[in-house]
């Protein structure tokens, strides 16, 4: 009896050792030195331990994961989330007559290579050089795509509004050197869904997300902002319901957002990008379905910054807005509390804008999966303006960021 039971003994300590991870290596002959039970026992709670180490860990990957976002809430705060005013002012007729005469072109006809055809739109009010090529850029006004050089933005057909969803933009974008646009000056272009019914403060009949008092509220889409030392896009959709505040009509902090920051984009040559030096700036919009992806190139001097912002719901809100046509926005605002959008680069202090000029030359628009034309040196002298180009609804347009469906600042 005495044998049989320490070979039973010796035979559940081996299965215990097995069940432990010792394997094979763990059944060689044991002394039975304790009675069975301990030895099971003994097992039990090892792998309680063991199960109570894992909680453990999970739960503290779990505080880490909600310290890392509470932390990005918290830089959120620091730099604000969006502007609390719109600083930029719209050209009319009354604003016309009061513009610096550095600040007023004898020019505002812009000329625009759609696919290989140059075509001849205007920016009222706007500087533009280099035989239409060009626009210089000061502060604080705002320009609008129109089809005549006229500051009637009351009628919706005066406007020249791109079906952008299947083409690609792209412009070259010049700063000019290290003492160019600093920390609190934004350049800027960018889509609404105006005009809207009432003229509003500024008799422009203008809108957007922010949804400003005395303007109109509606959906905009940012396609690029900033200066030497950021570049940002963001889409501002309007679903009408946002946890971030239920009386929003609109996304005011946006969602996509990309926002592009040293070492990527910044001052200087040990940046991907070097914001002090000429840059192509590239925007692809593709529709997949229901769904819009806006990839975003940036290049300079053989490198290359890519970034995609992939469809949500807020992206698939936008893509009806965008397929419709949108009043295409450009201009160069300052603020001294521009830190929600250069605050990573600029810091959280009160900013004060340089007001360098800033020129953004050789627009192209291009059907996606066509060659992209190169700007040409020598257009046509006097191109006659073309009558309301009617672009396919058929388009799509890329930018690169982020890699699944709903995506953070980058």
């Amino acid at each position: 009896a005495a044998v049989a039971s320490a070979v039973a003994g010796c035979g559940l300590l081996g299965a215990a050792a097995w069940r432990r991870g010792g394997g094979a290596s763990s059944l060689a002959p044991h002394p039975a030195t304790a009675p069975l039970g301990e030895f099971i026992r003994a097992d039990d709670e090892g792998e309680k331990d063991d199960a109570e180490e894992k909680e453990k860990g999970d739960e503290e990957d779990k505080n880490d994961k909600e310290d890392k976002g509470d932390q990005a809430k918290q830089e959120k705060a620091k730099f604000g989330h969006r502007p609390k005013s719109l600083n930029s002012v719209p050209v009319t007729n009354a604003t016309l007559e009061k513009m610096p005469k550095k600040s007023k072109g004898s020019s505002s006809a812009i000329k625009i290579d759609e696919d290989g055809k140059i075509n001849t739109y205007y920016l009222p009010g706007a500087t533009v050089v280099d035989n239409g090529k060009s626009v210089e850029y000061r502060p604080p006004y705002r320009f609008y795509l129109m089809k005549t050089d006229t500051t009637d933005y009351s009628k919706e057909e005066n406007f020249y509004k791109p079906i952008f969803p299947g083409k690609t933009f792209s412009v070259d974008m010049d700063f000019r050197g290290s003492n160019g646009p600093s920390c609190g000056c934004n350049i800027n272009f960018y889509l609404v869904d105006m005009p809207v019914g009432f003229p509003g403060k500024d008799k422009d009949y203008y809108c957007d997300a922010q949804c400003f008092p005395d303007m109109g509220c509606c959906h905009e889409f940012d396609m690029n902002e900033g200066n030497e030392n950021v570049q940002q896009i963001t889409d501002h959709a309007c679903t009408g319901h946002y946890s971030q505040d239920s009386t929003w009509k609109c996304n005011k902090w946006g969602d996509p957002e990309v926002k592009i920051t040293p070492p990527e984009f910044g001052k200087g040559s040990g940046n991907t990008i070097d914001g002090t030096k000429k840059f192509t700036f590239s925007q692809r919009f593709d529709v997949h379905g229901n769904g819009l992806t806006v990839t975003t190139t940036i290049s300079q001097g053989g490198k290359t910054l890519k970034k995609t912002m992939n469809s949500n719901g807020e992206m698939q809100n936008m893509l009806e807005k965008l397929q419709q046509g949108m009043a295409f926005v450009t201009g160069y605002w300052t603020a001294p509390d521009m830190n929600w959008m250069d605050g990573e680069s600029c810091g959280s202090g009160t900013e004060h804008c340089s007001e360098e000029p800033a020129y953004i030359s050789n627009w192209r628009i291009t059907s996606n999966d066509s060659p992209v034309p190169s700007p040409s040196p020598n257009p046509s002298p006097n191109p006659s303006p073309s009558p309301s180009p009617s672009p396919s609804n058929d388009v799509e347009m890329t930018c690169g960021w982020c890699s699944s469906g709903s995506c953070g600042g980058c």
